[in-house]
């Protein structure tokens, strides 16, 4: 079962986005995550350095990764409700493609907050 799905939303990224997967990537966590990566059909190569990655790259077994390249550019708002759409996990965690995530822990730790403080309904770190 998906504990958290993290939400990448990116548009002329080339530049950013193999950082940003591999924030979520390097994620330390007893649980499973999906990475839905949101292309907004980005007019650079953005969808050639993603697919490139995906295919050399060694991923977790705890993480499991849709990539979509839209045929037909959305808006970013129209992308993010689609790829929130898309989610299936319990909880929403949200990277857009040119920002990175710099602590392994960075998801067991949110969720282990969640978890003890049913209360709670977000959490967020220091940026």
């Amino acid at each position: 079962m998906i504990k958290v799905s993290v939400l990448m939303i990116t548009y002329g990224h080339e530049n950013y986005i193999i950082e940003a997967i591999d924030g979520v990537i390097m994620q330390k966590c007893d649980f499973e995550v999906e990475l839905i990566i949101a292309n907004d059909n980005s007019p650079d190569t953005t969808d050639e350095v993603v697919k490139n990655y995906l295919v050399n790259k060694t991923i977790p077994k705890n993480i499991l990764i849709k990539y979509i390249k839209h045929e037909v550019n959305k808006g970013m708002n129209s992308n993010f409700l689609w790829a929130s759409e898309q989610a299936t996990g319990e909880y929403i965690a949200l990277c857009e493609g040119d920002d990175y995530w710099t602590d392994p822990l960075k998801l067991q730790k949110q969720v282990d907050f969640l978890e003890c403080n049913q209360d709670y309904s977000f959490s967020m770190s220091r940026v």
